[in-house]
């Protein structure tokens, strides 16, 4: 960069001077070197407000058991959706509006087993007395995506699962 008649001249401009090319659109035409409100940018022209006093919020211990627990209901739901476990053997561990909701999803258009296979479970911990699952499932040929919430009570319940 070379400093000519008050201001900054990159390369670029000596050699669009040069060859006679015009500057491109968005750069200050009059040599200031500042970009133009029109190319979209916007200085900063209040400084950001401080950060609040006192204890930074600490984040949830996950629970491990509860993960497990989770991870292992949707495994047993993922099995209900394909008719390979029966819904009775998991109606203690779901709200009853979660086997309804299974119950009306196709797991595979000939009705055979195999047609729906869990690919991989994130569970997590948003707060304390809940978990949110999110996982990968085979269903009908297509990969799809799950969501599953628990709530705990007297112990873990599913309260609702989507496929999307």
């Amino acid at each position: 960069m070379t400093i000519t008649r008050d201001r900054e001249e990159t390369t670029q401009d000596i050699l669009r001077t040069a060859l006679g090319a015009r500057a491109p659109l968005g750069v200050d035409r009059r040599g200031t070197g500042r970009a133009l409100p029109e190319c979209g940018h916007h200085p900063i022209f209040e400084e950001p407000a401080p950060l609040p006093t006192g204890e930074p919020v600490t984040d949830v211990v996950q629970d491990r058991a509860a993960l497990r627990e989770a991870s292992a209901t949707v495994a047993l739901l993922v099995d209900v959706l394909d008719q390979r476990r029966p819904p009775r053997q998991v109606r203690d561990l779901v709200n009853p509006r979660v086997i309804r909701y299974l119950h009306a999803l196709p797991a595979d258009a000939m009705g055979s087993h195999g047609g729906a296979r869990l690919l991989s479970v994130r569970a997590v911990q948003p707060h304390e007395g809940a978990v949110e699952i999110a996982a990968s499932v085979r269903l009908r040929g297509r990969r799809r995506a799950l969501a599953a919430s628990f709530e705990l009570g007297q112990r873990w319940v599913c309260e609702t699962i989507r496929v999307l």
